[in-house]
């Protein structure tokens, strides 16, 4: 059976990159560039919604 145009449907993100970009930027300005446990568990939950994101981003070629 070949794929339908459905089967590589991302959903959308619930922010924008610009939006999550200004996040890790905040998280590192606050943490001086040095992140805590905690921090770095928020960046990395940070680092998966961008690149959800960005895959929600990308056109399809033809």
């Amino acid at each position: 059976m070949s794929p339908t145009s459905d089967d590589h449907l991302v959903p959308e993100p619930e922010r924008s990159l610009a939006e999550i970009n200004a996040d890790i930027r905040c998280l590192f300005a606050r943490a001086e560039g040095r992140l805590s446990d905690a921090e770095r568990i928020r960046h990395a939950a940070l680092l998966g919604e961008w690149a959800s994101a960005i895959r929600a981003s990308v056109v399809p070629a033809a």
